[in-house]
């Protein structure tokens, strides 16, 4: 849910404006407005926020690096600024040095078609009075008649060009119909002496950031914090007025609700003014999410597309129990459902705060994998149903699998009919939380339309869908449902736009019904995918076990045994990571697209940052 928000307007006196600033970023509570007019025009604010910039730049490259095995690392000789601008000065100098061998290469390589030779040696032609001259040329082009004319003699021939020297006398000045071939000016053993000296540079440089990068990306984000402290107060000043004549200073921000109280009793004993009022519609509030702790475990993933705008409602609540199940029918596997949970619990176990919720998470999607696997009967590439286990003879009938139920539902596979059904009850889900978003921002009648649709399906799947299951209607009730339908048709062509006239109406909902029709079909078959990726992963899964197997069977029993575990532990690693990726992938899809969608989710709001000291660590 998105925590209720009080707008807190301050009035300061002057004199008193940087002593209450402090006690305000002591309290932690206050997110102050923002005025991005006059934060984009304060230079000073700018300046640090580049400076801010460039620290994560330089963290960014330094993170990760570690040096070669059995040398120690090293503490960086600076801090702060100092610290930055020569670890910047070293990756900027790696940035050059690769350019100049670049360039360096390329002229290098132009000496490769003539194999090496001594500039020397043809110095020394020239001042016993013979000129060597270099050539290339097309090798249709190339005429035999120049070796005698020019005592040409062909060196190399490759990508179709001829590369051939003449000798001639000094001052000869005709010379055959060839391109003459630019030499760099200085020689080979010079430009690979430059690339040797270039590259040891480039090695030291590298050794060099990679011995510092533990302790340097240390005390940059120590450097980071305290701009942060700076920055934070010059946003704030950047968002104060100055009014009655510069003697006061107004200003104004956002309170969570439930801690309205303690900032009233804060600011009673403080001579200022200040007044709580409720947001209006066109107030940029900040978003504050507060959800249980299984939902809060899927707000990453709600941040990973956007916040919710304040007015709206916090979707994370309402997909998360989806798209933990979307993962678990995506992996397919309760093998894999196991790795993963066991992986996430014994990391979970020593893990920091931070990582510790991406970790429970990882615990849930692996349980939901567990429990499809064992729904359908796969377990690491096993078929369940299809072995001859006898502990297994007892439950193989109750796998939900096409040999099972397929009967029952036309020969389909019965995880495609469950993937289609999840899809629909999604997205009527999602169309059910359209309409109470609609009411809570306008009023129940804009959502009366949204609410038509809803039970129109509804009502059209329980007509015509029971009976096509064999499941005999009541003719009285089925009359009732003709009757709803009939309110449902009403409240979609002529309530969808309060307020207009009918004919406005009427053309909307013609519209709206395309939209719907065609809308509905291409949302509903995007959800077959999860039941077409768990099906992949089975079947790739069970064909490496097929090939460790069969494909080892006339081999001696060790070398068999080597063989088999190496097959299995490749092939395995494989199709879990890219069942790892299709099942992260595709239940976003689903999530930011078909149920964002048919939810009317619009985003954009900004989280709650109240204006607080920040936490830097000591050395």
């Amino acid at each position: 849910m998105i925590v209720p928000m009080r707008k807190l307007s301050l009035l300061i006196y002057h004199q008193d404006y940087q002593s209450f600033l402090e006690e305000l970023r002591e309290r932690g509570v206050v997110h102050i407005y923002e005025d991005k007019q006059r934060a984009a025009e304060d230079e000073t604010l700018q300046a640090k926020l580049r400076l801010v910039k460039r620290v994560n730049e330089m963290i960014r490259l330094l993170e990760g690096r570690t040096p070669e095995e059995g040398t120690e690392r090293e503490r960086a000789d600076t801090e702060g600024e100092e610290l930055l601008l020569a670890l910047e000065e070293k990756v900027l100098r790696q940035q050059r040095i690769a350019q100049e061998l670049g360039a360096l290469e390329k002229e290098t390589a132009l000496y490769e078609p003539w194999g090496r030779f001594s500039r020397e040696r043809v110095d020394g032609l020239a001042a016993a009075g013979w000129d060597m001259r270099f050539f290339t040329v097309p090798g249709r082009k190339y005429l035999p008649e120049w070796e005698e004319e020019y005592n040409a003699v062909v060196v190399n021939e490759q990508g179709g060009q001829t590369y051939f020297v003449t000798v001639t006398p000094a001052g000869t000045t005709t010379k055959p119909d060839a391109d003459p071939y630019p030499f760099p000016a200085e020689t080979e053993e010079h430009l690979r002496g430059d690339i040797e000296r270039l590259r040891r540079e480039q090695e030291a440089l590298g050794a060099y950031l990679d011995r510092v990068a533990e302790d340097a990306v240390g005390r940059l984000k120590r450097y980071r914090e305290q701009i942060g402290e700076t920055t934070d107060v010059l946003q704030v000043e950047s968002a104060a007025q100055a009014v009655v004549e510069d003697k006061v200073v107004a200003l104004e921000g956002w309170v969570p609700v439930d801690r309205e109280e303690e900032m009233k009793a804060f600011l009673q004993t403080r001579e200022v003014y200040y007044e709580f009022s409720t947001p209006t519609p066109e107030d940029d509030v900040p978003v504050l999410l507060k959800n249980n702790r299984f939902a809060k475990l899927f707000e990453p993933i709600t941040e990973m597309f956007a916040l919710p705008e304040y007015h709206e409602l916090d979707p994370t609540p309402f997909f998360a129990p989806f798209f933990m199940l979307f993962f678990g029918l995506c992996m397919g596997d309760g093998g894999y459902g196991l790795l993963i949970w066991a992986t996430c619990f014994f990391l979970a176990r020593k893990a920091s705060p931070a990582m510790k919720g991406y970790l429970v998470l990882g615990q849930y999607l692996g349980a939901a994998t567990v429990v499809v696997g064992i729904l359908t009967g796969s377990f690491f590439g096993i078929a369940l149903d299809a072995v001859e286990w006898e502990w297994l003879k007892g439950v193989k009938s109750y796998f939900v699998t096409e040999a099972n139920y397929g009967h029952y539902l036309g020969g389909y596979n019965p995880m495609m009919v469950v993937a289609v059904v999840i899809g629909i009850i999604q997205i009527l889900y999602g169309m059910s939380l359209s309409a109470v978003k609609t009411t809570k921002q306008f009023g129940f009648r804009y959502a009366l339309s949204t609410v038509g649709w809803v039970v129109a399906l509804v009502t059209l799947a329980a007509v015509f869908g029971l009976p096509a299951l064999g499941v005999a209607l009541p003719s009285g009730l089925t009359y009732a449902l003709y009757g709803l339908l009939g309110v449902c048709a009403f409240a979609i062509v002529f309530l969808n736009s309060p307020g207009k006239n009918v004919f406005v109406n009427f053309g909307s909902a013609l519209w709206g019904t395309y939209n719907m029709a065609t809308g509905l079909l291409g949302d509903t078959l995007s959800y077959i995918r999860l039941f077409a990726l768990g099906l992949t992963g089975s079947i790739l899964g069970g064909v490496f076990n097929t090939l460790a197997f069969d494909l080892t069977a006339s081999l001696p029993a060790v070398v068999r045994f080597i063989a088999v575990l190496l097959i299995l532990l490749f092939g395995h690693a494989i199709n879990f990571g890219l069942c790892m990726i299709g099942a992260f992938v595709h239940p976003m899809r689903l999530t930011f697209v078909e149920f964002y969608k048919n939810a009317n989710f619009e985003g954009g709001g900004k989280k709650y940052a109240p204006f607080r000291r920040r936490v830097i660590t000591e050395k």
